[in-house]
């Protein structure tokens, strides 16, 4: 079996009232991007995209582009980040629903459920932690802007209801007659198995087989009645061995040494390494990742997976897509298509151009040629 190649999609490049009223007028997250600034010698930073394409992904032009550039590259499909808060709430749902609308755009696609409240983000701003769970005492001083509710059944429904265009799409990615719905934070969800079996029960009564639920880091997926977990990095690999962070924090200290203050840096070789020698069991899904650099965002209070090259991404990728060729798996996962905000991403840039893409796409022929010597 060939493995798909997923990648996650940021649906974050386009206005929305709330950004515009949260950060300022204009906010996407473009402007962290061309905000961003060298924080140590040899920082990659401000991430440029190739032709200075700041790109509206409200145009169909750019979807189009996207899509054409990932299928030739050899990505199967893209795992668009839902937010969906509950009662009658979701935000940057925008371009995917344009996708459903433009039938024309040939790509495959499934959603990750990002189920977080958010607060006031990206301290580079104004201060605190994006993505935020159990928000507790006053909303102001917790600074909280969109709390995650899960509500009822009769919540669950509704949150199925608007899913189900999406899911009837021949373009959504489904495994045995079953969509593929990617969940963030499960254990976050007192009730998951209720609702696990309601969407189930509502999937068949539609036609399909259920659903295909896939549990983000989550290694007891079985115990939430889900079908697969998922390896997403780097921050499964970032809290999975304190030695792997003690051994960058010595690299840290060496330029704090030199008087400059720094964000945490990781090695990208190191962290490749770790990925390649994990043990994962069956039904939980590898994830690699292109890159990372949060600093635009986080500013000093990021972190930075340093020494990518294109060649190292295509090797070390071109080894993960192996192991799970070899194991059988149908999906592997990539974060990310579009990340630019947190310096994950396979679209071109003005520093490497489309080497990235060429290198996925030369690993991915490898792979695929031993495996045909093989058959």
């Amino acid at each position: 079996m060939q493995p798909k190649v997923i990648a996650f999609y940021l649906p974050q490049f386009h206005r929305i009232p709330e950004n515009d009223k949260w950060w300022g007028k204009g906010f996407t997250d473009w402007v962290s991007s061309k905000n961003a600034r060298p924080l140590f010698p040899g920082h990659n930073q401000p991430r440029i995209p190739a032709h200075e394409n700041y790109y509206n992904l409200l145009d169909k032009e750019t979807m189009c582009w996207q899509a054409e550039l990932a299928r030739k590259a050899g990505v199967y499909g893209f795992c668009v980040y839902h937010y969906w808060f509950g009662n009658h709430k979701q935000l940057l749902e925008k371009p995917a629903e344009n996708l459903l609308k433009w039938k024309d755009i040939d790509i495959h696609y499934c959603f990750s459920w990002v189920n977080e409240s958010w607060i006031y983000s990206w301290s580079k701003y104004k201060g605190g932690a994006w993505l935020y769970t159990n928000v507790k005492g006053n909303a102001e001083t917790q600074g909280l802007l969109v709390k995650q509710e899960y509500g009822d059944e009769n919540e669950w429904k509704r949150h199925f209801e608007y899913l189900l265009p999406f899911f009837k799409d021949d373009r959504y990615i489904k495994k045995d007659n079953k969509p593929v719905f990617v969940i963030y934070k499960p254990e976050s969800m007192k009730h998951i198995k209720k609702m696990v079996q309601l969407w189930n029960q509502l999937a068949q009564e539609q036609g399909f087989a259920g659903i295909y639920f896939i549990g983000t880091n989550d290694t007891r997926w079985k115990t939430r009645n889900m079908d697969a977990g998922m390896i997403y990095e780097p921050g499964y690999s970032l809290h999975e061995n304190a030695d792997h962070i003690a051994y960058a924090k010595k690299i840290n200290d060496v330029l704090k040494k030199i008087h400059i203050e720094i964000p945490r840096i990781y090695l990208y070789d190191d962290f490749w390494k770790r990925i390649l020698s994990r043990q994962s069991k069956k039904g939980m899904y590898y994830g690699g990742l292109v890159d990372f650099d949060n600093t635009p965002r986080r500013g000093k209070q990021g972190y930075v997976v340093w020494g990518m090259t294109p060649y190292k991404f295509g090797k070390y990728f071109r080894c993960l897509y192996q192991k799970a060729v070899d194991r059988g798996d149908e999906y592997i996962f990539l974060n990310a298509w579009n990340e630019w905000g947190e310096g994950a991403y396979l679209e071109p840039d003005t520093k490497y151009g489309v080497r990235c893409l060429q290198e996925f796409r030369r690993g991915l022929r490898r792979c695929r040629a031993v495996s045909m010597k093989k058959a």
